[in-house]
């Protein structure tokens, strides 16, 4: 297991989508938003997931409505 952490920027997303989206991602073991800074922190392992995939799946949550 290698276990890596991603920083992301959720400005302008719904927040609960993302999170949901990133929680149901295989290899994910935490996911953190910090609502005022407008980011979102993934603890993942890299063996089961790529940061670029997790970055797909938040992009994939843009016009998710609240």
């Amino acid at each position: 297991m290698t276990v890596e952490t991603l920083t992301l920027s959720v400005k302008d997303f719904n927040v609960n989508a993302v999170m949901r989206a990133l929680q149901r991602s295989r290899g994910v073991q935490d996911v953190d938003v910090d609502l005022v800074e407008n980011i979102a922190t993934v603890t993942f392992d890299e063996t089961e997931v790529t940061s670029e995939t997790l970055r797909r799946v938040v992009a994939g949550t843009k016009h998710e409505s609240n």
